[in-house]
């Protein structure tokens, strides 16, 4: 990241939430509150080298930087006379979220000293010896990587891989990042970036048949990063109210759609046994065993209720649960 995408972000986000800001003029950002709000930034940042470039804010340079905003995250930004700046129709893109998203990351681990008293972040799987930007800049420019990974009993039993890879992703799942790669022999594989890769080494070679990949394509019908034989299916899962708003917001797939609503959205009593809290969505993915885990997550708040099979094989996990405290 570098102070003028920071600086870019900010006018972005400013103009676009401004009462965030402080900023009350009827959604308009005027100049001199948008410099104001940059430069309050910039104070509160002051000893900070990636804050740098907040202070400039020239009328010329902030049209310059619209431009910009403009090509990177397809949202124009409009100017009325004696109004400000503002958004027409504002609705936050998937593309735009995602940009959101890793920046608002990026920006917390950036400050996890200076706000390790405000903020509480998660444990990742990345260790220490391990590098992001240089494994992107392989997968960028195709370079080979030389890797030994000593896989667990879920990975591939205890196997141990060794070979050159092309990198093709890194993919983060549930607070584990995953190099995504591929060689002749293996063919793709993820590879979790934790204490199992005892090696990774990235060459200045370059591959000499790429292959192309898309991470979306590859994963489409994949809840995490497990992709099987198994042929993907529309699974019916029925959800309980107070849950059923959880899953409306975050769903459990990108394929998920809302089947039915429940009946009583807002029951001040949980009572499973009564017809009405009960909604249903439905999702089209592979029934492995990565959605058996994240369905056993939501505990008696879901129930799958088609096709057979799959409720047959989440019923018989949670028989050799129950056998367990027998």
């Amino acid at each position: 990241m570098t102070p003028e995408f920071l600086r870019r972000y900010y006018i972005l986000r400013i103009i676009s939430n401004p009462k965030v800001y402080g900023i009350e003029k009827n959604g308009y950002v005027p100049l001199p509150d948008l410099q104001k709000a940059l430069d309050q930034l910039r104070v509160d940042n002051i000893d900070d080298a990636l804050y740098d470039k907040l202070n400039q804010y020239s009328q010329k340079t902030v049209k310059r930087d619209l431009e910009k905003i403009k090509s990177y995250y397809q949202t124009v930004i409009l100017f009325k006379r004696n109004y400000g700046y503002y958004i027409e129709g504002y609705e936050i893109s998937d593309v735009l979220k995602d940009v959101y998203e890793k920046t608002e990351i990026y920006l917390l681990h950036h400050h996890a000293h200076s706000w390790k008293a405000h903020v509480t972040t998660s444990r990742t799987s990345l260790g220490p010896e391990i590098d992001l930007v240089p494994l992107i800049h392989a997968i960028e420019h195709q370079f080979l990587v030389e890797l030994e990974y000593r896989g667990w009993y879920d990975d591939n039993g205890f196997q141990a891989i060794t070979g050159f890879f092309q990198p093709l992703h890194l993919k983060e799942v549930k607070k584990s990042w995953y190099l995504i790669a591929h060689n002749k022999k293996v063919g793709i594989y993820a590879f979790c970036l934790d204490e199992r890769m005892t090696n990774l080494r990235i060459t200045k070679q370059e591959v000499k048949h790429p292959i192309a990949f898309n991470s979306f394509e590859y994963f489409k019908h994949a809840i995490g990063i497990l992709k099987t034989d198994i042929s993907p299916e529309w699974i019916h899962i029925q959800v309980a109210n107070h849950h059923f708003k959880y899953l409306k917001n975050n769903p459990l797939h990108h394929s998920q759609k809302i089947v039915a609503y429940p009946q009583e959205m807002n029951t001040p009593e949980l009572d499973y046994g009564n017809s009405n809290i009960w909604g249903e969505i439905k999702v089209f993915l592979e029934p492995n065993y990565e959605f058996l885990m994240e369905v056993l997550k939501y505990n008696q708040w879901v129930r799958v209720t088609s096709p057979e099979h799959v409720k047959d094989y989440v019923k018989q996990h949670l028989s050799c649960i129950v056998a367990y405290y027998k």
